[in-house]
């Protein structure tokens, strides 16, 4: 009897550690994300002054907010076709694109844009205008083979990950420099002004992100697909200047809130999926901002009036919203310094 009990106290014992063991792995566990594809993740361009990409690029603050191991192996100016050749490769280097492939929760793809975006825009529009979507659409085909093979290369490397795309978002607007002189005096010509060219590159842009949607139509588990252009969109409707403003001076590149709005609208996502804690991200994410606040606008601010409005929101959205119109116009102190 005496021999039963120790056994049952030592069985007690063992449950309890194991249970504890195992609860504390889980709680200390964490994510790695890893970004591929071309200048819009890489964010070289957009993110201003550049010395803080590491607050304002998506791929910094998603990981930071949701405390992932994040690591960025995007490269500007690659198309699809570039970014199949990069993760078919071996590791080369300390980037061991390779092995985080390997080991990554969460892949996030942008790529697409400059299959086409990098060619003459406006000659495009203008056959699709004219309903000739021969060009555009030989392109596209190539674009759809390269998105096969890229995914099922993702999933022979990590069979488990979740992948993440992006669409592409909109960036014309009546100063974008992707329509050319002659394509603006042809579209004067037809009648054409200016105000319409947002809706008019909508016939291209929409023509790209119909290649992603249709391999999650037609593959459904194999990727999410978040759309970042109807995101844009819908902020564009709502209040055309803050649509123009998440448009880099590029007027390529998404800007420091167009990098918030990617990160917000992806954030949204990760929670949905159970791979991100909106309490913690939202927590982070306020501390993020109110950190900048303090080391950029210091003296252009009520930083005192701000944070207490960035410690009522309820979303990473509502805290994007108060940061970027309390900054709107305002100069980075340090910036101001430089100049002096």
């Amino acid at each position: 009897m005496k021999k039963k009990a120790i056994c049952l106290l030592l069985c007690l014992i063992l449950a309890v550690s194991s249970t504890l063991v195992f609860s504390g792995c889980s709680n200390s566990e964490k994510l790695q994300i890893v970004y591929l594809g071309d200048s819009i993740a890489e964010a070289l361009l957009g993110p201003s002054p550049i010395v803080e990409r590491d607050r304002y690029g998506y791929f910094a603050v998603l990981g930071k907010d949701n405390d992932y191991y994040f690591y960025n192996r995007s490269v500007s100016g690659h198309q699809t076709a570039q970014l199949l050749e990069v993760i078919s490769r071996d590791d080369q280097g300390a980037q061991r694109t390779a092995t985080l492939i390997k080991t990554a929760d969460i892949l996030h793809i942008s790529i697409i844009g400059n299959d086409l975006l990098q060619r003459n825009v406006g000659e495009m529009v203008i056959d699709l205008m004219n309903e000739d979507t021969e060009y555009v659409d030989n392109i596209l085909d190539t674009s759809y083979s390269n998105i096969c093979k890229i995914i099922a290369k993702l999933k022979e490397l990590n069979p488990t990950a979740t992948i993440i795309m992006q669409t592409v978002y909109n960036p014309i607007y009546a100063d974008s420099t992707l329509f050319n002189k002659s394509t603006r005096e042809y579209l004067t010509q037809e009648g054409i002004g200016s105000d319409q060219y947002r809706e008019i590159g909508k016939l291209l842009i929409n023509r790209m992100n119909d290649v992603l949607k249709k391999y999650k139509e037609n593959y459904p588990n194999d990727i999410d697909l978040i759309d970042i252009n109807k995101a844009f969109d819908d902020i564009s409707v709502a209040d055309a200047t803050r649509g123009e403003n998440l448009i880099y001076s590029d007027w390529v590149h998404p800007s420091n809130e167009g990098h918030a709005v990617i990160a917000d609208t992806t954030q949204t996502r990760l929670e949905e999926l159970g791979l991100a804690d909106h309490k913690k991200a939202l927590k982070n994410y306020k501390t993020l901002r109110s950190e900048q606040l303090e080391d950029l606008f210091s003296d252009s601010v009520d930083i005192k009036a701000v944070k207490k409005q960035i410690k009522k929101a309820d979303s990473c959205s509502e805290v994007t919203n108060i940061y970027f119109r309390a900054i709107d116009g305002k100069t980075p102190v340090y910036i101001e310094g430089e100049n002096k």
